[in-house]
């Protein structure tokens, strides 16, 4: 078991990374690759997980896929004697068969109302777990354990690597326990891709809690608003730098929007962050008020240090 930022555990094919306690910067920029900052004030920071857009673009393509299958046996075999409808039922029920029961569990899974978000208080340094049931309890900062779990898969076709962002938070009466890999206790997990994707996702809770607001991402910034316009300006104006005007606008127009529907999928992702719950507790809502500069609370000695040695080391690479 590793205790500390910076501590590694790593097997033949499997790595373990630890990002906190002692949330010292990782050298990698804010980045949120997950969109899990949900809002953000000069007091907290919400955050969450909710990421089901690969999912639609998948299914989408699952079905355009299908459907465009369909359209061409029909288009190839329908002068053939002997063939008759039913012959051609095979394949749309085939994908019939395989991509109703996915939309359904996909459609079931992002009707569910989202969970309440983990709340980081940087004036008061403390983090307050809500589960679903309204249930709270309020966690030091210094002692949520960030890990960023790695494994390479070895397949026909090379090997691949995963990853994810595990948060740790202690249960409730349990606030100054240690982390343990046989210990319970409030987890958040998000795949951001391990390495250093897993360090610029952690980056935006620590810059936030250490820095200020000023050094994280806006909410939402890859779902809502001007970023998403530029992303596409930006991948259209390359395409066309690369194939050129024409092949651009048929690409684009004509196989990236029907086969994968983005749009779709911006809409999806709007449509379900319209409403994002919010911590209505008294003590919640209490302890959420901004405090006086001089109130705030302060670092442990033992992180201002780690900190200063931290950022020392970034300042000579």
């Amino acid at each position: 078991m590793t205790e500390h930022a910076g501590e590694v555990e790593q097997g033949l094919l499997w790595k373990q990374e630890h990002l906190a306690p002692m949330p010292i910067p990782t050298g990698q920029p804010a980045s949120d690759l997950m969109n899990i900052i949900w809002r953000k004030n000069e007091v907290y920071l919400d955050i969450g997980s909710f990421a089901m857009a690969a999912g639609w673009l998948t299914l989408h393509m699952g079905t355009v896929l299908f459907a465009a299958i369909s359209v061409w046996v029909v288009c190839e075999i329908s002068g053939i004697q002997g063939m008759t409808w039913i012959d051609f039922l095979g394949i749309p029920i085939l994908g019939g068969a395989i991509m109703i029961p996915l939309w359904y569990f996909f459609i079931k899974q992002w009707r569910k109302p989202l969970t309440p978000p983990i709340r980081f208080n940087r004036q008061r340094r403390e983090v307050c777990v809500t589960e679903p049931d309204g249930n709270y309890w309020f966690v030091p900062w210094e002692r949520v354990y960030a890990i960023a779990p790695s494994v390479t898969n070895l397949g026909t076709y090379g090997a691949t690597k995963h990853g994810s962002l595990v948060l740790w938070f202690p249960l409730k009466g349990q606030e100054h326990e240690t982390y343990g890999p046989d210990k319970k206790g409030w987890v958040l997990m998000v795949n951001p891709g391990g390495g250093i994707s897993s360090m610029a996702q952690w980056e935006c809770i620590r810059s936030f809690m250490e820095e200020g607001p000023d050094a994280v991402p806006e909410p939402l910034e890859n779902i809502c608003g001007v970023s998403l316009k530029q992303i596409f300006r930006r991948e259209f104006e390359k395409s066309r730098q690369e194939r050129g005007l024409f092949l651009t606008v048929v690409w684009e127009i004509g196989i990236m929007f029907p086969v994968f529907n983005p749009m779709g999928a911006y809409w999806m992702m709007r449509k379900k962050f319209s409403h994002i719950p919010d911590l209505t507790a008294p003590e919640v809502v209490n302890w959420s008020k901004p405090l006086p500069p001089a109130q705030w609370a302060k670092r442990s000695p033992e992180l201002e240090k780690a900190i200063a040695e931290r950022e020392a080391e970034l300042a000579a690479v």
